[in-house]
């Protein structure tokens, strides 16, 4: 296993984890969550590309971040890199949870 697809199983085993349950599949690319079968709102998806691999939120400036690991700027999606992730299970769990309580939240 590479150390890219070694970062995606970390991240995709802290996800089931936390949720076991969700549902999974390669959307857009990407290894990608959601709950009951939602892809309109999915939740999160791990993401790898040239700058490395990232827990991304679909829904992400919704999310409460005290830690500060969300990166980025659109309305809506954020990520975390990995090594952030990593470093801070606890807080990436946190985040999860919070993304499948807002999974149908809109930014007003």
């Amino acid at each position: 296993m590479s150390g890219r697809e070694a970062q995606i199983e970390d991240l995709a085993r802290l996800v089931r984890d936390v949720h076991p349950g969700l549902d999974e599949a390669v959307k857009w690319r990407r290894l990608t969550f959601t709950a009951g079968g939602d892809w309109h709102h999915w939740l999160c998806a791990i993401a790898a590309s040239a700058s490395g691999v990232s827990l991304t939120f679909h829904k992400g400036a919704l999310l409460p971040d005290p830690a500060g690991l969300l990166r980025g700027e659109g309305q809506y999606v954020r990520h975390v890199p990995h090594d952030a992730a990593v470093a801070h299970p606890a807080e990436g769990r946190a985040l999860l949870r919070e993304a499948v309580a807002r999974q149908k939240e809109m930014l007003g």
